[in-house]
């Protein structure tokens, strides 16, 4: 596989990930605050990605050197 179609592939995984939990924590805090809303589902989105990314990182074994 062209790296450039795995490093694509990995890029909308991720904005599509991202946008998903923007949504989920939108529809979440939908209730709660009308003025502050939209700006707290983009923070949790992001920080839940960052979340994300460390967890998947930090399941890839090691590589061993040659």
């Amino acid at each position: 596989m062209k790296t450039y179609v795995f490093c694509t592939g990995v890029l909308l995984m991720l904005s599509f990930s991202l946008a998903g939990m923007t949504w989920a924590a939108a529809l979440t805090l939908r209730g709660a605050s009308n003025r502050f809303g939209p700006l707290t589902a983009v923070a949790i989105g992001f920080t839940s990605l960052i979340v994300l990314i460390a967890a998947l990182a930090w399941s890839v074994p090691a590589r061993e050197a040659a």
